[in-house]
């Protein structure tokens, strides 16, 4: 499975922990297993930023050679200039609330 593949995986695991809130929050194994998509695509949206990969470079070649007749790219690759800040921001904001929901069941416990 490629990174790119992988980080779009991470993506849709965090939007549906995302939608069980509720249940996620109050479940340590849900939140260490809903932390790791976030961490992963964290790190690797600063891969892309920092590293040797443009995924819109790479999409718009592959996408010129592919059909030769087009003159225009469709508006669909805009999102490939922004993928790796979309997956920093969203890896950052659940990361975050994911390790604060964590810390507070934890302090709940210790208090018991």
């Amino acid at each position: 499975m490629s990174p790119l593949i992988l980080s779009l995986v991470c993506l849709v695991s965090v939007g549906i922990s995302g939608n069980l809130l509720g249940i996620v929050k109050n479940n340590k194994i849900f939140l260490y297993i809903s932390i790791i998509p976030c961490i992963y695509i964290f790190v690797y949206g600063i891969y892309l930023t920092f590293g040797p990969v443009d995924l819109y470079e790479d999409g718009t070649t592959n996408f010129f050679l592919k059909n030769p007749e087009e003159k225009e790219l469709p508006t669909l690759f805009i999102i490939l200039k922004l993928y790796q800040y979309i997956l920093i921001v969203i890896g950052a904001i659940f990361s975050y609330l994911y390790f604060r929901y964590l810390k507070n069941l934890n302090n709940k416990s210790d208090s018991i």
